[in-house]
């Protein structure tokens, strides 16, 4: 038995390759693969901040505070403004967007079928229509 931050921790001997680290079972899954080639993915959430700075700036969802992030609805190939691609400041991405009131989880397929309610998709259209006029960049 070792100590790991005052908790007892029961060592495990053999192959270090059989045991899956929760790094490679991150990779295993394919969570970056929502994003597609990450360097083009990195460019055009650049390009996407920089169009909304020259707008209004402002999150979809609570329509006051400065929208910081891109939130995903749902994760498809094709990431279209007001369709399922927001700007949301940072607290209501993490404390809205994703609560379980509006994120539904897939047990089967966590990497591709999470997304939002449909309710809470129309909310951030209708705060994207407010806002933004129905520009779709």
């Amino acid at each position: 038995m070792a100590r790991t931050n005052g908790a007892r921790v029961k060592l495990q001997r053999g192959n270090s390759t059989t045991r899956k680290s929760r790094l490679s079972r991150f990779r295993q899954l394919g969570w970056n693969a929502r994003y597609g080639d990450i360097k083009k993915y990195k460019k055009k959430v650049a390009i996407a901040h920089k169009q909304h700075r020259q707008a209004h700036s402002k999150c979809c969802c609570c329509l006051r505070a400065e929208a910081t992030q891109m939130h995903h609805t749902e994760y498809t190939k094709n990431d279209k403004f007001g369709i399922n691609w927001f700007p949301l400041c940072e607290k209501c991405h993490h404390e809205v967007a994703h609560s379980p009131n509006n994120w539904i989880k897939s047990r089967t397929n966590p990497v591709w079928s999470n997304r939002n309610t449909e309710e809470y998709i129309k909310r951030l259209q209708l705060g994207f229509e407010l806002l933004y006029g129905g520009i779709v960049w």
